[in-house]
């Protein structure tokens, strides 16, 4: 020790300080800096360099004299003699002020070594100083410990010093919280007990000490499923690391399973579940997360965590004798004729289980559908699910796969993924179908067509998994074909132990879609466009009505409903095929001049057993332009409504519009609906209102065709349900109730002569 630093003449001293203007630069001093404990010799032997437990200590970094940076502080510690293999260090050090240019680093040495048991830095930068926290296990025979204190520079040739600033220096000598320790090589077992047919076991522990390992052993017998849970109570603060676990097969180094804590996510909250393949003593290691970037993880003394092991039974009935995992192994069925329908039931009751099951179809030489539905049934499960991602919903799928090939080869692969008559893609309502296609045709075990997909989603907008149903259209097919679906959850990740069943169906198609088809192609169906006069649309009478069934796909979707999911479809739920669509080609009456006439249009879809609406329709018009030239070819002009080509579509809005006629300067409040809906106890009825002013325009009557192309939209269900297209022309114009208080008739625009040419009157697509 330098004992002449502390009779240095104050007076020297305050003229230093004076002569840095006043300025707070790190030799900017106020009192007496005394400059003690620079090495370790000084650290053994002199009484003022003894660091004693729970007494804090404040000092400087700063050398007298003309060089002030590089200075070192070191100090001892004096174990008791009480102190044994749970005694813990801890020591702490920070910067009392809120600026300084020193970023503190602390080191802890055993008293005849060099190299340290551990160091760490507060690289603070510009912002305000930060504790450096060590807590390490007292390991050591020696009865002292050396404490070295300095400067960790950015640029280690220019070291800093704070003359102005002490520091506060503390350790404590605690006892270890964790009952277990030492059990960093050595494993705590955990007895498991039986809880009617479940065997339990828990334990508790504590990441303590930096770079804490704990481990904990367990038997697990092959063929039953062991669920693995770590938890750390939310103490309410983010503790200094991030949990994360190993679970090692009973060879201790082979990985089963591995996981972390998100950042700054608390409480801590990991679990797995997983079939056991080998028998033995299994391993579970408890540690703090380090990733590429992420510095040592730092004990908490405050932060406990708890360990939960679980083995069950395997109570799914496919899964007990061998399992059905794998496409090879899938669990058939063969459904004869279309009527016939099977149901499989399963769980996902480890990660990386997925179900696998098929049907067979035998050859039948006209289209049909195959149905399937997924429910959950009610279980009394062992486990809770296992946790995912912050934000992340439960993740279940259901795909179902036609086979292209068994045989994987390069040309069976680009058939797949090239021909869309062997394997089908809809692109419309799904943009990353291509890519969805390339994966299950590069399939490792098959060449495989993926033909639906239904993904688990919002339960809020698809309670019970609602979902979870859809409707393929199956071809003609002249042999036997069979359909694949598998159940399995999206990321290998997850399960539920929750008993679900899937019930598929066979059908053949309604009569009418039976009847349209022809070479194996869907042809429209043929009709004539009906007139009523000056009267209604009569209910009923064939010659004004339409039939069909829409039985597959999702329904059309409106832009919003393919990012947010609607109906019965979620947001990544995806069909192979396109929505079913019927097409009705209507030949119209040859009418005399003006020819305007009036377009009665309206539709009833039949609801469901309960009274619900399964899907609205929409309808897409193609008319043909009597007045376009075509060279005598007598080919149809189709008529658009605007000049990029836009279809003219109806469908069900509720909400008050302009109609065609309605001036654009109108007020607000002359707009009505367009659409009139009725609810029935067997139909939903939508009627084209009279404020519409529904007509065929003359160069419509002209051309003499038009083409209505039913959909349905925004559909809830795959019940097959009817519907029926009402439809027929009359007297035009007529008129319409004003929105206008009193209720005045209105009448449609009406057609006039101009020097003997007809202008005006209907212009519907306008």
């Amino acid at each position: 020790m330098r004992l002449r630093t502390r009779l240095l003449p104050l007076a020297l001293l305050l003229l230093a300080a004076c002569s840095s203007g006043g300025e707070d630069t790190p030799d900017a001093g106020t009192g007496v800096v005394e400059d003690l404990c620079n090495n370790r010799e000084e650290a053994l032997t002199n009484a003022d360099c003894e660091l004693k437990p729970g007494v804090p200590m404040e000092r400087y970094l700063a050398l007298t004299g003309d060089v002030k940076a590089g200075d070192e502080d070191w100090y001892r510690v004096n174990i008791p003699a009480t102190a044994n293999a749970r005694t813990l260090v801890h020591v702490t050090g920070t910067y009392l002020a809120s600026s300084t240019p020193v970023n503190l680093s602390i080191s802890v040495r055993e008293k005849d070594k060099d190299t340290s048991l551990v160091t760490k830095s507060d690289q603070h930068g510009a912002g305000a100083p930060k504790p450096v926290d060590i807590v390490l296990p007292y390991g050591t025979p020696s009865t002292q410990l050396i404490i070295v204190v300095r400067d960790a520079p950015t640029n280690p040739a220019r070291p800093n010093y704070d003359a102005r600033n002490a520091y506060r220096l503390t350790v404590e000598l605690l006892e270890n919280p964790d009952t277990n320790e030492p059990n960093d090589v050595t494993p705590t077992p955990i007895a498991l007990a039986a809880q009617g047919a479940v065997q339990v076991g828990t334990a508790q522990g504590y990441l303590a000490t930096d770079n804490d390992v704990d481990r904990f052993s367990f038997p697990l017998t092959a063929g039953k499923i062991a669920y693995v849970r770590i938890t750390a109570p939310d103490q309410g603060f983010a503790p200094n690391y991030r949990l994360s676990y190993e679970l090692l097969r009973p060879n201790g180094t082979d990985k089963e399973s591995e996981g972390n804590v998100l950042p700054k996510v608390h409480p801590g909250v990991m679990a797995t579940a997983r079939k056991v393949k080998l028998a033995g003593t299994w391993t579970l290691v408890v540690k703090g997360y380090k990733g590429n970037n992420d510095p040592v993880p730092a004990g908490d003394l405050r932060q406990p965590y708890e360990v939960e092991v679980r083995v069950v039974d395997e109570e799914d009935p496919r899964d007990q004798s061998g399992d059905n995992d794998a496409y090879a192994r899938a669990y058939s069925n063969n459904l004869g004729t279309p009527g016939a329908s099977t149901t499989f039931e399963g769980r996902l009751g480890y990660v990386g289980d997925r179900d696998w099951f098929a049907v067979k179809l035998s050859s039948l030489t006209k289209p049909s559908v195959l149905r399937y539905r997924l429910t959950e049934r009610p279980t009394t499960t062992r486990f809770d699910p296992l946790p995912l991602p912050l934000g992340q919903l439960a993740d279940r799928q259901v795909l179902v796969f036609s086979t292209v090939s068994t045989t994987v080869t390069a040309e069976q692969r680009a058939t797949c993924s090239n021909n869309p008559a062997v394997c089908p893609r809809d692109t419309r309502e799904h943009p990353d179908a291509p890519g969805l296609v390339q994966t299950y045709c590069n399939n490792a075990e098959a060449v495989l067509c993926i033909q639906s997909v239904r993904e688990e989603s919002d339960p809020a907008r698809f309670p019970g998994l609602s979902n979870f149903q859809g409707a393929l259209p199956v071809p003609s097919h002249g042999a036997e074909v069979t359909y694949h679906f598998v159940v399995q959850d999206d990321g290998n990740n997850w399960a539920d132990d929750r008993d679900y069943r899937l019930e598929v169906s066979w059908a053949a198609e309604d009569t009418e879609e039976e009847n349209a088809y022809s070479g194996g192609v869907e042809q429209p169906r043929s009709k004539t466009l009906g007139g009523v006069g000056t009267g209604n649309l009569p209910v009923g009478n064939a010659t004004f009505e339409a039939k069909g069934q829409l039985t597959h796909g999702h329904g059309r979707l409106r832009n919003n409903d393919r990012a947010t999911g609607l109906g019965v479809r979620g947001p990544t739920d995806y069909d192979a095929v396109p929505s079913d669509t019927d097409t009705f080609e209507y030949q119209l009456p040859a009418l005399s001049a003006p020819e305007d006439a009036a377009w009665l249009v309206q539709w009833d879809v039949d609801n469901l057993p309960d009274g619900g609406t399964p899907h609205g329709l929409a309808l897409d018009l193609t008319f043909c332009d009597g007045t376009a030239t075509d060279g005598g070819a007598g080919t149809c002009t189709p008529v658009t409504t605007t000049s990029t080509g836009g279809a003219l579509t109806l469908a069900y809005n509720p909400t008050a519009m302009r109609a065609w006629h309605t001036s654009a300067s109108a007020p607000l409040s002359s707009y009505q609906a367009l659409y009139q809906l009725e609810k029935t106890a067997t139909t939903t009825r939508v009627t084209v209102a009279p404020y519409t002013c529904s007509c065929l325009e003359r160069r419509f009557i002209q051309g003499g065709t038009l083409k209505v192309a039913v959909s349905a939209t925004e559909r809830t269900d795959y019940t097959p349900v009817g519907y029926t297209l009402r439809t027929g022309y009359g007297d035009y114009p007529r008129s319409y109730t004003a929105a206008d208080g009193g209720g005045s008739p209105t009448s449609c625009p009406a057609p006039t002569q101009d020097g003997g040419t007809w202008v005006g009157g209907c212009q519907f697509t306008r």
